[in-house]
């Protein structure tokens, strides 16, 4: 298949529509992607896995051209960048969202010259959210919507109170006792014992709260994502603080993660590193 044709299959609901119409995550994550989905960590990061076949594309972040994608590859984008995807006639493109909200998400544009083709320039929209630091979510405009997103927007307001309500873990913080004192990300081997303090914001819920320490890689100690540790909460507890003893022959070496859950869903979760 040329790359033109693909462009062509890919964008040819766009021509057909009209400039109000909005995106949907299956109508770009078929075509154009294998997945998309969330890098844990902090802050996360939204991940995009192309596919096996079919069109490449130049790939720009924060105005500047970066690199041709390549086929199966990952690449993710971070809150507050833009980052833009071009390949002939067409663009797909992630602007950050009016501050506050660039640090929950961007503003989707899929964009579609047809002229050369008998058609018209065309451009759909969505918004993408990523919430809890886990969940990627995409958001229809409301059918006044502003691309340039006022806050008087419909759209805008939608947003704000979509993750003022999601925001469920206001404030948290990860770190190692160690024998020289407190130590922040990745741990030294020498930690003792590891802390992770939490408090829910207004959106949540008085159910209680689980954590679960998961040994992501840590080589043949034990299988990847193992769950080393889990507890709860005690009910309507709105903040405290979890912890997690070294073993008796201490931490092994790799990577880890810790996973807040509230109701079997997971609110928050973070990457870390023992070395």
């Amino acid at each position: 298949m040329s790359k033109t044709f693909f462009w062509l299959l890919l964008f040819a609901s766009a021509v057909a529509s009209t400039d109000s119409e909005p995106l949907t995550r299956e109508s770009i994550e078929g075509p154009m992607f294998q997945s998309i989905g969330v890098k844990a960590g902090h802050p996360p990061q939204l991940q995009l896995r192309f596919k096996s076949s079919g069109g490449r594309f130049l790939l720009f972040r924060d105005g500047k051209e970066d690199k041709v994608s390549g086929y199966n590859e990952t690449v993710t984008v971070k809150l507050g960048e833009d980052f833009t995807l071009t390949e002939h006639h067409g663009s797909l493109e992630f602007t950050p969202l009016p501050k506050p909200l660039d640090q929950h998400g961007w503003l989707l544009s899929l964009n579609f010259d047809a002229r050369s083709f008998g058609g018209k320039e065309t451009s759909r929209y969505a918004i993408v959210l990523i919430l809890n630091g886990a969940e990627v979510r995409f958001i229809q405009p409301e059918p006044s919507f502003d691309p340039k997103l006022p806050p008087t927007d419909p759209t805008y307001q939608r947003i704000v109170k979509l993750v003022e309500q999601a925001t469920l873990v206001s404030a948290h913080s990860l770190h190692a006792d160690t024998p020289g004192g407190k130590a922040t990300t990745p741990f030294p081997a020498s930690a003792t014992k590891l802390v992770f303090e939490w408090k829910l914001g207004p959106g949540a819920s008085g159910e209680q709260i689980e954590i679960r320490w998961i040994a992501a890689d840590i080589g043949g100690v034990a299988p990847k994502d193992h769950v080393i540790s889990s507890s709860k909460s005690g009910p309507g507890k709105a903040a405290g603080a979890f912890t997690l003893s070294k073993p008796t022959n201490g931490f092994p070496l790799g990577k880890y993660r810790v996973e807040l859950q509230q109701a079997g869903k997971i609110i928050y979760r973070e990457d870390f590193i023992i070395r």
